[in-house]
């Protein structure tokens, strides 16, 4: 009976042991942090930014093994851009993206719309340089105390007008129009500023109310536009380059600081990436979204440097504003210099 008793607890003490032995490599592998990320915003499900979201979330789920899953929420299913700019804020959704101007509007950071300076940029290539450049150095600073922390840049192209009845060749031909843009502060200042009358609307009623004639033109990217066919209404689409649409990718920040060091590598690098290819893929889209005009009997048509001159210096005010109100001269200067040498 006691060799018996013996025997099983011998049986125990091994089996303790050998679970024990098995326990590190089972406690290593549970004890791998995930995170999840709910990533939401306006645009529809075929825009180009909904497609940029999408190889992001498809790159940070494959080089984290599976550790980060990346949730979205496109076509406002939570709400209007202020809203989930908001949601934001109070950390009931992690990540969305809005215009530098809507951002510095809705958190009170004025600062943040000098990257939607009216005639700063041209062309895609311009505004790459200083997305490239400026933005990762100066946003971070600008975004202290708001409790958003930058984690990439998008760019939603550079906004020119189509028109019904003539083209715009000069300033002149802008005084008067009756101009359907954004309700953005900014937005408002730029077309009052080149003479302009504004009509001020959500983007969902930019076809009725350019279609209606409740507006003469209506003011976007070449994408955004195609996207709306407003190519069916417009007549011509004039290349005045007047705004280059600056889209910050926002995270909350408590959010991102309970982020694992190794995981926070990984979405980092993915959105580096993931930005650069963005910034490629738009100027392929606007392309195509210039032919679509184009095949539609639009006629394109680009104005020549002294009058995009003009057009800049009717804007001046807007520009003094940021260098002096905010203290922003020297930047301002440097976004310039880069614009140029691209």
């Amino acid at each position: 009976m006691k060799k018996r008793i013996a025997m099983v607890m011998l049986v125990m003490v091994l089996f303790t042991f050998m679970a024990g032995c098995a326990s590190p490599e089972k406690t290593e592998e549970t004890s791998k942090e995930s995170v999840v990320l709910e990533f939401g915003h306006i645009q529809t499900v075929d825009h180009a930014l909904t497609i940029a979201t999408e190889e992001f979330k498809e790159m940070v789920e494959e080089r984290s093994g599976g550790r980060v899953t990346v949730n979205l929420y496109p076509a406002s299913q939570l709400g209007s851009a202020r809203e989930m700019m908001e949601q934001i804020s109070m950390g009931t959704l992690d990540i969305t993206f809005a215009d530098a101007a809507d951002w510095a509007t809705t958190f009170e950071i004025p600062k943040l719309g000098v990257f939607n300076l009216p005639f700063l940029c041209k062309n895609l290539e311009e505004q790459t340089g200083i997305l490239s450049e400026i933005v990762p150095e100066e946003v971070p600073d600008m975004l202290e105390g708001s409790g958003l922390h930058l984690l990439m840049t998008y760019s939603n192209g550079i906004r020119n007008p189509l028109l019904k009845n003539a083209p715009i060749n000069g300033l002149e031909d802008i005084k008067g129009i009756k101009m359907r843009t954004a309700e953005t502060e900014l937005y408002v200042q730029i077309w009052n500023s080149l003479g302009a009358s504004t009509v001020t609307s959500a983007w969902s009623e930019a076809y009725t109310v350019f279609q209606q004639g409740v507006a003469d033109a209506v003011e976007a990217d070449d994408v955004g536009l195609v996207s709306q066919n407003l190519q069916e209404v417009g007549k011509y689409y004039s290349k005045i380059g007047h705004l280059g649409q600056t889209y910050l990718v926002l995270i909350n920040e408590d959010k991102w600081n309970t982020i694992p060091d190794d995981l926070k590598k990984i979405i980092s690098e993915c959105a580096k990436e993931n930005q650069e290819n963005q910034w490629k893929a738009r100027a392929q889209l606007g392309e195509k979204a210039e032919k679509t005009m184009a095949d539609a009997g639009v006629q394109i048509n680009e104005v020549t440097e002294e009058e995009r001159e003009k057009m800049k210096e009717a804007c001046a005010g807007i520009y003094q504003k940021y260098a002096e109100d905010y203290g922003l001269e020297e930047l301002i200067e440097r976004m310039e210099a880069i614009a140029i040498e691209e």
